[in-house]
């Protein structure tokens, strides 16, 4: 009968000490909370397509709320350039043939504000496009965190009850006892 002995989950490329550990491993190592969104964020860049390995809370939840408030301010911005151009265009038209006063809102953004609004729509496509392979290996890191496959990111696939267990899931405490060698990145681990 073969034992298993989990892996610690991080090396720090950096230095010979664990980069994030589970406590059950090392007293002294830092918890999760001691690393804020600058250093999250350069672990997410730096393993932006690695699917082995597990990622802690901060891992996860920092790029994916960093991510998500740029998206935001990002569509927040385009609204309010598209709801003043739109603005704009309102047309008062007295003469209709059946003498009845109209008020049209014509259909259609242009000036200064298509400009922002074509930049703005091209610049979310970008940050989109960019963040969209770290965002699922993160994800995929962070099932393995809390004992799952990764496999169980497919949940995504089904229409808002499928999110709402995700996002439930990937808030859960991390699982080291529930870790899998075959989960683990060699390259990166301790044992």
């Amino acid at each position: 009968m073969m034992t298993y002995t989990p892996a610690r989950p991080y090396r720090d490329r950096k230095s010979a000490s664990p980069r994030l550990t589970h406590h059950a491993y090392a007293a002294s190592a830092p918890t999760a909370a001691a690393y804020g969104p600058d250093q999250t964020l350069t672990f997410f860049l730096e393993d932006f397509a690695k699917f082995k390995g597990f990622a802690t809370r901060a891992e996860f939840w920092w790029p994916f709320v960093l991510i998500l408030a740029l998206h935001l301010t990002i569509a927040t911005t385009g609204l309010l350039i598209i709801a003043t151009s739109f603005a704009e265009d309102i047309v008062d038209h007295t003469n209709s043939p059946l003498g009845v006063n109209l008020v049209l809102l014509e259909i259609g953004i242009q000036g200064t504000g298509a400009v922002f609004a074509l930049a703005l729509v091209s610049l979310h496509v970008l940050i989109g496009a960019v963040t969209i392979l770290p965002l699922i290996a993160v994800t995929w890191r962070r099932l393995h965190d809390v004992g799952l496959p990764g496999t169980v990111f497919f949940l995504v696939t089904i229409p808002i009850i499928g999110w709402i267990v995700l996002l439930i899931i990937l808030a859960r405490n991390s699982a080291p006892e529930k870790h899998k060698t075959k989960w683990s990145d060699a390259r990166l681990t301790w044992r």
